[in-house]
């Protein structure tokens, strides 16, 4: 619905697969109910798929796939110089409706069932077909049965045979113009209307014969039916509020059909709340919650998230205005998906099972059902193994730290902190405690600058976070998990964290940044000037003092991390300028002496790895642009295991030439994400580390 500006919301930086949580966690970092979220994930993960629009690594809308914890994520189009958005499953879920329309334009929120042309694909994406010309059957909604398109017209509203395209009748507007929705029953339409004596409404239409009636009027919008074509769930910002200036914020509600009921259904000051959808089973409702109006399709869209309509009504956050109107309404469990806008909901298998027709004489079917299929076994046997963090773009702008597992589900913020971005997140060895870097929000953040400032160690969750100042730069966790190094001009300062106290100091050696000790306690690794005329690896030992020049010397290297038997690293392996390429994942053993590629992709820049702590798997960034400033970069975290490498990323010709031996997967695209760190330790009930 239209609005007076308020405060940007800043563009995320990538949204390929996984994303960000719909709210923020309490003051101090801490989760809330872990363990009722856990719970809620678990209970829908195998509940079909839902489909929505997100941008792409490669700055595009398109469509993606994900169960309804957030986890198996892909995406359905993949075209860079198009956007897809707006996807219906079929009831069936054998096909899927969309728009599509040039890269060069920009989605309107309120006009984007107008947009581009629609299309109609296999549910899996494939196959896709161009129904008409651009503008042509705008605001298209399937027909219980699949067999017709209700379409909402200057003309009027118009049924249409799916196979002919003929126009079957045609109703009168009757005030509606946005988003018509045919209601399971087939008896009905809904929509947004201004014809009801107050503009944005919504109303409903009798599918045989125009008869319209509002169902809730004013600052209305994204109705959607219920299983029962009895309710419709839609937005709505209730007029009255104080909060956000005065303009208050657009909330989910459920109303009968015929108007003559309506309860809230969620509610958060600090976000709008739309496109609600319904589970097809009517036990959930999974919508997008942002903080600026109408989804933000314009930039990169807003965080989706899942409740149980049965902990409903729900209120998130504080909130305290809404509490008062509400004081019956619950507080979760609220579960965080990623990155989205205009969800869709299918409990059938077919969109995951993938159904794409081979070539004739050809097996590409088979193929990539196998890598898909590969990936799921891969997100099952990862899923239980732990915790990630990762540093990521919030929906404000500045850079959070998130956990999530290690399959990409249950992504959750453990920091909140507008004036700040927190980056290089490490939890300690023990699992207890996590340490990062934090900055002020309007300083940009950078690959080689991140560690130079602010150190804060909290509780692995992000609680009781306690501030160490700028003294400690590029800090690093000993194995003891009680003591740090940091990089100081002096030199490698060995600190005791509980006195603050420097018990060792030893020459730097060229080291510049990225620090990090090893398992074992006896070495240090990071980027290093004087090894050659670039940044290279150097390992510093902690017996003799010396240096030694792990990686190529004649090469731009860094975001280099030990193995966990500390024999060996891993590191990203630049460029020699000025020939160009991009970086890649190499291991390296502690004495230069072997050196040996992991994962090479000719479409993307690999850094940050992170071995898991049982060495089975790796954990990367990977980048579109070389990482200067990060927020520039679109990264993303990908995972894969260990016993699959060398591995290739896309199946480019000259890669396959230096690498012949390479796999081709599978890999975990894992969502934004930026420096992923890895614990096995479990989280207890309050989000508190258990040993691992």
């Amino acid at each position: 619905m239209p609005a007076p500006v308020t405060t940007h919301w800043l563009t995320w930086i990538a949204v390929l697969n996984i994303a960000a949580g719909a709210t923020a966690a309490a003051a101090g970092g801490a989760f809330e109910d872990s363990e009722p979220v856990a719970a809620l994930a678990a209970e829908v993960r195998d509940r079909g798929w839902l489909c929505y629009a997100a941008r792409s690594s490669a700055g595009d809308w398109d469509l993606f796939l994900c169960r309804p914890d957030g986890s198996h994520v892909r995406n359905l189009t993949r075209t860079p110089d198009q956007h897809e958005f707006a996807g219906l499953f079929s009831p069936d879920a054998r096909h899927l409706l969309y728009r599509r329309m040039a890269r060069t334009e920009v989605i309107d929120s309120n006009q984007h069932g107008t947009q581009g042309c629609l299309v109609m694909a296999r549910s899996d994406g494939t196959e896709p077909i161009a129904l008409g010309s651009d503008g042509q059957y705008p605001w298209a909604s399937w027909s219980p049965d699949g067999e017709q398109i209700a379409c909402l017209t200057i003309k009027g509203v118009l049924i249409v045979d799916r196979e002919s395209r003929g126009v079957v009748r045609t109703l009168k507007r009757q005030g509606f113009f946005q988003q018509l929705t045919w209601s399971p029953d087939g008896q009905w339409l809904c929509g947004v209307a201004n014809s009801f004596g107050e503009s944005w409404s919504i109303a409903r239409m009798h599918a045989a014969t125009g008869d319209a009636s509002a169902i809730n009027r004013i600052d209305c919008c994204t109705p959607d039916w219920f299983p029962d074509s009895q309710q419709v769930i839609f937005s709505w910002r209730p007029p009255g509020q104080t909060a956000n200036q005065g303009y208050g914020w657009t909330q989910l509600w459920r109303a009968r059909a015929d108007g003559s009921t309506r309860e809230l259904v969620y509610a958060e000051d600090g976000r709008h709340v739309y496109g609600g959808r319904i589970s097809p089973d009517g036990e959930y409702v999974v919508f997008t919650g942002n903080m600026e109006e109408d989804g933000d399709p314009g930039r990169a869209g807003a965080p989706m998230a899942l409740i149980r309509l049965s902990d409903a009504p729900m209120i998130g956050g504080t909130s305290s205005q809404l509490r008062a109107a509400h004081p019956g309404a619950g507080s979760g469990p609220l579960l965080t998906l990623p990155v989205g806008w205009e969800p869709d909901w299918t409990l059938s298998e077919l969109p995951g099972a993938h159904t794409t027709r081979a070539a004739p004489g050809k097996d590409a079917d088979s193929a990539d059902m196998g890598a898909r299929e590969a990936a799921q076994l891969l997100a099952a046997e990862v899923r239980s193994q732990g915790w990630l963090v990762v540093s990521a773009v919030s929906p404000r702008g500045d850079w959070d730290l998130w956990r999530m597992r290690p399959d990409g589900s249950q992504r959750q913020p453990i920091t909140s902190t507008p004036a700040y971005s927190e980056t290089g997140p490490r939890f300690s060895p023990d699992g207890q405690r996590l340490l990062w870097f934090r900055q002020p929000v309007d300083e940009p953040v950078a690959n080689d600058t991140y560690g130079a400032h602010e150190l804060v160690i909290a509780q692995s969750d992000g609680g009781e976070p306690v501030s160490r100042g700028r003294a400690f730069p590029w800090a690093s966790w000993g194995p003891d998990s009680r003591h740090i190094a940091c990089l100081a001009p002096p030199g490698i300062r060995i600190i005791e964290l509980d006195t603050g106290q420097q018990v060792k100091q030893l020459p730097r050696r060229g080291i510049v940044n990225q620090l990090v000790w090893s398992p074992d306690g006896t070495a240090w690794t990071g980027t290093a000037n004087g090894l050659g005329p670039f940044w290279n690896i150097g390992v510093v030992s902690g017996v003799a003092g010396d240096i030694t020049a792990i990686s190529e010397t004649d090469r731009y290297n860094c975001t280099s991390d030990w193995l966990p038997d500390a024999r060996g690293v891993v590191y990203a392996r630049g460029i020699i300028p000025p020939q160009g390429g991009r970086a890649e994942l190499w291991t390296a053993s502690r004495d230069g002496q072997q050196r040996s590629p992991l994962y090479l992709e000719h479409a993307r820049h690999i850094y940050g790895a992170c071995v898991s702590p049982d060495g089975r798997y790796i954990v990367f960034t990977r980048s579109v642009e070389d990482l200067g400033r990060v927020d520039q970069s679109q990264t993303t975290v990908a995972l894969i295991r260990w016993a699959d490498t060398p591995m290739l990323g896309d199946d480019d010709a000259e890669l396959r030439r230096r690498c012949p031996e390479a796999q081709r997967g599978p890999r975990l695209d894992l969502g934004p994400g930026w420096e992923p760190h890895w614990t096995l330790a479990e989280m207890d009930a309050s989000g508190r580390a258990s040993e691992p």
